[in-house]
């Protein structure tokens, strides 16, 4: 309904943080351009012909890869290299998203088993770390999705209370308390959004635009917490962070 809304009041320009706000927009406008953070792949879903040259009203920042699905497993497995099984928490509204899928073929290439634990809303998190908790938790990594982001301080403190490291997909996750994550740069992306802006605005047309996506990921992994844990992480690991939280 707001990216319609948008629609109806002209704007030169919608910018998106999400891929879900990016379809969004793009479902209500074909003329428009639409600048947006892509989670997924935007070829696959429709929304551009290419990533060089997307051909359509949209363009902006790819902001997942499928092979990090694998790269968060393989660090969270290294940080505990006992680990036989993963609890998921994924947002089953974006289930258009290759989330979930690729966190089971990569856990299946580690040789990991890995529980989805569906979460709708904030409301669900406490029922689903119990859940977690009762059926003998190891660890949970938590997959992309907005919701769950704005959720990130009750994760990590439901999961210092249930004594569960996690691996999470921006370092805004350890500032608030969880294990690990792995990731690109979200604020540098944002920042970048405003180029594409200003191109449109100068008259290129956002189908000529390359997608970009990002070339630098980060480690970052909060000591204190492994700490509060009982964790002894491999030196290896933790000299490889790139963020250390104390």
């Amino acid at each position: 309904m707001a990216a319609a809304e948008l629609v109806g009041l002209g704007v030169d320009v919608i910018v998106g943080m999400s891929q879900p706000v990016g379809m969004a927009a793009h479902d209500a406008t074909d003329t428009i351009p639409i600048v947006s953070i892509i989670s997924g792949d935007p070829v696959a879903v429709g929304l551009a012909q290419s990533l060089a040259k997307p051909g359509g009203n949209l363009t902006g920042l790819r902001y997942y890869a499928n092979e990090l699905t694998g790269k968060r497993l393989e660090l969270l497995k290294e940080a505990i290299p006992e680990l036989t099984t993963i609890d998921v928490l994924a947002n089953p509204m974006v289930f258009y998203l290759p989330f979930e899928d690729d966190a089971k073929r990569e856990a299946g290439r580690l040789g990991v088993v890995v529980r989805i634990h569906h979460v709708s809303e904030p409301a669900d998190l406490d029922e689903a770390f119990a859940e977690m908790t009762a059926e003998g938790a190891q660890a949970v990594f938590v997959l992309p999705d907005m919701m769950l982001s704005s959720e990130a301080p009750r994760i990590a403190s439901l999961a210092l209370e249930h004594r569960l490291p996690t691996m999470a997909w921006g370092d805004w996750y350890t500032e608030v308390g969880c294990l690990m994550a792995y990731s690109a740069q979200y604020d540098e992306l944002i920042h970048r959004l405003a180029y594409y802006v200003d191109r449109i605005l100068q008259g290129a047309k956002p189908g000529d635009l390359p997608i970009e996506q990002p070339t630098t990921f980060e480690l970052s992994i909060n000591l204190k917490t492994a700490k509060a844990l009982g964790l002894d992480l491999p030196h290896a690991l933790v000299q490889r962070a790139d963020e250390e939280i104390e």
